[in-house]
């Protein structure tokens, strides 16, 4: 299998060093071939490829058919590769610490493109840059602007006057995009966030937004299909040196599957992807499971974001989302301290935290994708709350090392700790609400199938959690013996629903637990197993 890289998204780089590449360049075609519509927006999370299409766009435009032998649109289409220039514009490199050193940075990019194709600049602001540039080319341009919301996103905890300043220049830049259009051959924006979220862009309604565009769905990350296309050796090497990991070679897939797929983009279709830099960390570690969104894409940003709100809005396994809010929540309401709890949701979604399980009709149920997105942005969030984040740090792996032994006192223990570490105004009081949630936090971020208050017949068990041949059902009482509580769980019957999920030998533990409120810890535990 070829060689994976991680840390390139140059696509000259890639083909030249015959490194993997998973062949995107269909969907590349379908937005250049038309012309009818020139001018496109997509959004996506951090490190899913936007980057290297953005790269892959840049050498079409370029004319540079020798790069793509063997790729779909050199053998399977009609394009003639003829060359234009390419304004190729990477947002994310533009320095924010002052609007000067903004300023500097972005007209420095203008100013190195327009001597690339002998044009001389009067100098200026960059709008007045980019349409000296406009009208200075002998042929329309190309026009790819990645990370276009990286200037806002990496400093909306600055200063209002800087940020302001730098809206300030964006809108006129924009503007000038708008009104010149008929002197672009093609433009692409790129970013995390939606164009509707910076109200800046309000000018930039000549723009097909692709996001949601259920013909884009696989553009970005890999279908299951393309996972065992160009991975398919790798997988057969691993499970053949290490099958006693795995009931199955099936077994081994799903496992993979559920750390790393359930990337769903569009309401209007059922597509889903897996992270594509996840993957190529996974096979380059030796298929380890671990939470490669720690390194590559997760953002302070949205856990800062999050802990101001409650956290039964946020651990839910479930929400449900008006379509609307991805459209008219505006990123600007961050500064100011005014998103509301749909906004946040609809940016856990941008941000790829959460994603689409179900649409209905105008409402999208959100939920995490996988179980590497719940475990890295639950441990995080426990870690601010944390009054020791070097110990809460280590425990979801103790825990789920006992859990995965049938240890429940092990379990316990490490539980307990992790109570203990949680801050005062968790478990604030008498109500079981706090504890149940921060219980499915832990199981959560251990990596475990975890969930909160499942319906049964007679009604609902506070937390259930299911890793290799162990289900756990808890019940949890406050200020009550963890007895009554596991008496609870036998006499109401909870385990019967379990009960066909046992039937593969898993081990079915029925555990009670007693809260003190006035601690503010576990104080005992009651287990009974069925087998």
């Amino acid at each position: 299998m070829r060689e994976i890289t991680t840390d390139s998204a140059d696509f000259e780089h890639i083909r030249k060093h015959n490194l993997l590449y998973v062949d995107k360049t269909m969907y590349a075609y379908e937005l250049i071939r038309s012309e009818a519509r020139r001018f496109f927006f997509l959004s996506r999370p951090r490190r899913y490829g936007k980057s290297l299409f953005c790269s892959t766009l840049h050498a079409i435009f370029d004319g540079r058919r020798d790069l793509f032998t063997g790729l779909h649109i050199a053998e399977h289409t009609d394009y003639a590769f003829e060359r234009y220039p390419v304004l190729h514009l990477n947002l994310a490199t533009l320095p924010v610490s002052s609007f000067d050193w903004f300023l500097e940075g972005f007209c420095r990019k203008l100013r190195r493109f327009a001597s690339e194709y002998g044009i001389d600049l009067e100098g200026g602001a960059p709008a007045s840059m980019l349409e000296q540039i406009l009208y200075g080319l002998d042929r329309q341009p190309a026009i790819i602007i990645d990370e276009f919301d990286a200037p806002f996103t990496s400093m909306l905890n600055g200063e209002a006057s800087l940020l302001d300043g730098i809206r300030a220049v964006f809108n006129e830049f924009y503007s000038v995009l708008k009104n010149n259009g008929s002197c672009i051959r093609f433009l692409f924006l790129t970013g995390v966030t939606k164009l509707s979220s910076l109200s800046i862009f309000s000018a930039m309604n000549n723009l097909t937004d692709i996001s949601m565009d259920p013909s884009f769905s696989s553009a970005f990350g890999y279908t299951e299909s393309e996972l065992l296309s160009h991975f398919g050796e790798a997988i057969e090497e691993h499970y053949e040196s290490s099958r006693e990991a795995y009931d199955s070679h099936s077994d081994f897939i799903q496992r993979i599957r559920t750390y790393y797929d359930g990337y769903r983009f569009s309401p209007y279709s059922e597509a889903m992807v897996y992270n594509p830099v996840s993957i190529g960390f996974f096979f380059n570690s030796g298929c380890r499971f671990r939470n490669y969104w720690n390194m590559t894409g997760q953002s302070t940003m949205v856990i800062d974001l999050a802990i101001r709100f409650h956290l039964a809005d946020l651990l839910a396994d479930e929400a449900l989302v008006p379509l609307s809010a991805f459209e008219s929540f505006d990123l600007m309401q961050f500064y100011s301290g005014s998103l509301s709890r749909n906004g946040v949701l609809a940016l856990l979604y941008l941000s790829g935290y959460l994603m689409i399980r179900e649409a209905r009709e105008e409402l999208l149920l959100l939920g995490f994708p996988n179980a590497e997105i719940a475990s890295t942005f639950t441990l995080s969030l426990a870690q601010r709350y944390a009054e020791d984040v070097d110990v809460v740090e280590t425990l979801p792996a103790k825990g789920r090392i006992a859990a995965l032994e049938g240890d429940t006192g092990a379990l316990i223990a490490v539980l307990s700790t992790f109570f203990e570490q949680c801050s005062s105004q968790i478990l604030s009081h008498r109500f079981e609400q706090p504890y149940q949630l921060i219980m499915h936090m832990f199981f959560v971020a251990a990596g475990c199938q975890a969930s909160v208050e499942e319906g049964t017949i007679l009604g609902r068990i506070d937390n259930s959690m299911r890793v290799g041949k162990h289900i756990y059902l808890f019940e949890l009482k406050v200020d009550r013996s963890p007895d009554e509580a596991l008496e609870q769980i036998k006499s109401r019957r909870y385990w019967c629903k379990f009960a066909a999920q046992a039937s593969d030998g898993s081990a079915l533990h029925l555990v009670g637990i007693g809260f003190s409120s006035k601690e503010r810890r576990i104080v005992g535990f009651r287990e009974e197993i069925l087998t």
